[in-house]
């Protein structure tokens, strides 16, 4: 018999700035290592013979807590990938709120349905997430294998096995950051034994009930999109619905950083947790610049600004007469996720 072990990724920048990442390559949030750390002491006294992961980088990070413990080789599956959402990629879900209600509407409901230009229909990825799962399971006939995937794949995966139509599955309901469904394989077929399951992540690591999205009619989500501003580059009016609510711009890259030169909301848009997605916007277009960094200089005598910028995942690099100026990474680099995942598990 064949024990596997689906797991979900930890909590990643899709997650918590609130855009749609299918095969967009995102990396993983603070929470989300924490997510990550826990996940290990999860599987600490496990037996795992193998891991594999989708090619993407939130998924690769998560294997971390297989593979760093228990001394396994990550094995790369494409097939593993989440939908491709085609010019969905990177786009905020208020804008795909706003522009494209029906369809919005259709992923959260009716996603056999759902069409975006250059996507992948819910039927495709089904498809091949059953034939990379049964690919994995006939390599390892008699082995516990880890497999790390995404959401929406994983709830198509584990809808098939147990014989729903993607319309039924539409009705179950989504796995948080980090669950874990186990499945065993033997010669009579495929059993889920349990399904996201999440019991290792206390209730101040969970992200997935905390996002307003699963409590509106249609999963449609509120908030801000964000409109270029044609006259300037790299900067952005803060939109609801069609007001200005504020702004963000990133100035010209040096040496791989790029600097956050305008950063506000107004009054109206303040006190709603709204400025995470700023940060989200500003990563979005450094990265289009080819940058991994993001910095800003705060005032010292603004001490909420720079109280929020920690709470973003800013620190402090060094100090001006009047400012100080911090520092934000969201490459990809194996050293630093390593590094991060083992500070985690020593927190």
């Amino acid at each position: 018999m064949t024990t596997v072990y689906l797991i979900r990724h930890a909590e990643a920048e899709g997650n918590l700035y609130r855009r749609c990442h299918g095969h967009y390559d995102s990396t993983i949030t603070d929470n989300g290592y924490r997510q990550i750390a826990a996940l290990a002491k999860r599987f600490e006294h496990e037996h795992i013979d193998a891991a594999y992961s989708s090619d993407l980088t939130r998924t690769q990070t998560t294997a971390l807590a297989i593979t760093r413990p228990h001394g396994l080789t990550l094995r790369l599956e494409p097939r593993l990938r989440e939908v491709g959402v085609g010019v969905w990629e990177d786009r905020t879900w208020t804008y795909l709120t706003k522009f494209d209600r029906a369809q919005m509407v259709n992923f959260n409901t009716d996603s056999g349905n759902w069409r975006a230009e250059g996507a992948e229909t819910m039927a495709q990825v089904r498809d091949r997430m059953l034939a990379a799962l049964r690919d994995i399971i006939a390599a390892h006939p008699y082995d516990t294998v880890a497999l790390f995937s995404h959401g929406m794949a994983l709830r198509l995966l584990v809808g098939a096995l147990k014989g729903l139509s993607i319309a039924e599955i539409d009705k179950t309901g989504h796995g948080e950051n980090t669950s874990v469904t186990r499945l065993e394989a033997d010669e009579s077929g495929i059993r889920v034994v349990y399904a996201t399951d999440a019991s290792h992540l206390p209730e101040e690591l969970t992200t997935l009930h905390k996002q307003l999205w699963t409590k509106t009619p249609g999963g449609l989500e509120p908030g801000v999109w964000f409109a270029p501003d044609g006259e300037t580059v790299g900067r952005f009016c803060v939109m609801q619905d069609d007001e200005t609510v504020g702004a963000v711009a990133v100035g010209a890259p040096q040496d791989g950083v790029a600097a956050i030169e305008e950063f506000w909301l107004d009054e109206t848009a303040r006190h709603r947790n709204l400025g995470v997605r700023l940060v989200g916007q500003a990563i979005a277009c450094a990265r289009t610049l080819g940058c991994d960094t993001l910095q800003a200089a705060l005032p010292r005598s603004d001490a909420h600004a720079l109280e929020c910028a920690m709470r973003y995942g800013f620190t402090a690099v060094r100090g001006l007469p009047r400012a100080v100026v911090l520092e934000k990474y969201f490459g990809k680099d194996e050293a630093y996720r390593i590094a991060r995942f083992d500070e985690a598990m020593r927190a």
